[in-house]
């Protein structure tokens, strides 16, 4: 056992001791991986007297990091707000990485947000991608905007989007997954929902609002309410939207600290305090993640570059305030970080 695995064992599990055995009993949510590390490291019936051999050889070490962690955010929240801007990609990453890591509870998450919710603003209005990442990422979608505008299958779709069938915008989806499996090398599963099947799923209340597409485990999902209502570009940007969530989960870029941010739970930021979704804080919070930033300003290139090459027009469609506040926000975030960074 490694001191990473049991670290992972003793933050997600409760450790309960019987006639000399030690069982662990996995929080809600962390079955699976609780489970794989007792298969991993043959835990299925180790003794109290192996347990505290463990424990006394990695807890001085993860004590160590503990403190070092505390001082860490005890360093932030110190920190002149003004003062953030002028961190190095790396040192702002450090912060990131120790705000949202892997062991933190809800309700540090929530102390730590709620009494310094300008500061993480502020940190994450000033990150700057670098350069040459971005013209990388034009690059490659380059490739894929080619390809899509000279399918006549899906460019035909496009310019009739609001009279096809739903069937004929599932179809434009899954062949634009076939592009982006062309150009990118990678195999990309796409499902489908209802908004009901996903409020049925998740244990949400009958009005609970539902999300247009999503990412999750390497699967792009598609809510078809959503999508029978959609623009037309819904069914070339958006799936570009959440492969570029995909490879950011997947891929190894690069700049090992591009991969470091990327892997910030900085979702975190508006998951833990539970935001009310329609509220302004939501979208101001959700548009400075850096995953979201990335996203938007790539649907973008690839909107505007389809259109240029196309001359397909993005038709508009209603949606309620609070989802058209998001996406405005998102966008003009995304393009102000992209402009800053270029």
């Amino acid at each position: 056992m490694n001191i990473n695995d049991f670290e992972d064992l003793i933050s997600f599990s409760d450790i309960e001791a019987e006639n000399g055995t030690v069982d662990f009993v996995a929080y809600n949510g962390k079955e699976a991986v609780i489970a794989k590390l007792i298969k991993k490291n043959h835990l299925e019936n180790v003794s109290m007297e192996k347990f505290i051999e463990l424990a006394e050889q990695y807890m001085p070490i993860i004590q160590a990091k503990r403190t070092i962690r505390e001082k860490k955010i005890n360093d932030f929240k110190n920190m002149p707000t003004q003062n953030i801007a002028q961190l190095s990609l790396e040192q702002k990453i450090e912060y990131l990485e120790t705000i949202f890591h892997r062991y933190q509870t809800v309700g540090k998450m929530s102390e730590i947000l709620s009494q310094n919710n300008d500061k993480l603003k502020a940190l994450l209005y000033s990150i700057q991608l670098p350069k040459d990442f971005w013209q990388s990422e034009e690059q490659q979608a380059n490739r894929f905007v080619a390809l899509v505008a000279n399918n006549r299958k899906i460019t035909d779709n496009m310019k009739n989007w609001q009279n096809i069938s739903l069937e004929d915008k599932k179809a434009t989806i899954q062949g634009t997954a076939k592009i982006i499996e062309y150009v990118y090398g990678t195999p990309l599963e796409i499902g489908f929902y209802t908004s009901d099947e996903f409020r049925k799923e998740n244990n949400l209340d009958d009005k609970a609002p539902t999300f247009g597409a999503y990412t999750e485990n390497g699967k792009i999902f598609f809510n078809t309410d959503r999508l029978e209502n959609s623009d037309n570009y819904m069914g070339v940007s958006v799936v570009f939207h959440e492969f570029t969530h995909k490879r950011q989960e997947e891929t190894e870029f690069d700049n090992p600290l591009i991969n470091r941010l990327f892997a910030c739970k900085v979702y975190n930021a508006v998951a833990y305090e539970n935001i009310d979704t329609s509220s302004p804080e939501y979208g101001d919070m959700y548009s400075l993640i850096p995953a979201e930033v990335h996203a938007y300003a790539m649907q973008k290139y690839v909107e505007d570059n389809i259109a240029e090459k196309t001359g397909i027009e993005k038709t508009q469609v209603r949606e309620t305030k609070s989802v058209q506040q998001v996406h405005t926000k998102s966008f003009a975030m995304a393009a102000i970080a992209k402009y800053r960074s270029l």
